[in-house]
């Protein structure tokens, strides 16, 4: 039965095929600091602090995002996002149910770089 062939290493000029023992995949993930190094602690506080202040989801509260929601807050949501310049403080969170923060998350990720 045939087999794949073997693939050379990524790196031009190397003898080795892949999984190569000198030029080991890159997986910048893997060296990614976790969430705690990056946003820190406050970022807890923050978000505890939304979600004491609005139980209730806050959609709505927007031009253009229709009516109340009436469910239960589960996510602090940046109004503005963090990729668009948004910036982690009280005036730009709110509380927003899961159903609803993912709606605007895909309408985010939609937009891409339009802003």
């Amino acid at each position: 039965m045939p087999t794949t062939p073997q693939r050379p290493c990524r790196v031009a000029g190397c003898v080795y095929v892949v999984p190569c023992p000198v030029h080991p995949a890159r997986r910048p993930w893997r060296d990614r600091p976790s969430f705690r190094v990056r946003y820190g602690t406050t970022w807890d506080a923050l978000a505890r602090r939304v979600l004491r202040e609005e139980p209730v989801c806050r959609w709505g509260s927007l031009a253009g995002e229709g009516g109340r929601c009436g469910q239960a807050s589960t996510t602090a949501d940046h109004i503005v996002p963090r990729a668009w310049g948004g910036l982690s403080e009280r005036a730009n969170l709110r509380g927003l149910c899961a159903r609803h923060q993912q709606a605007k998350a895909s309408r985010e990720g939609a937009a891409g770089g339009r802003r």
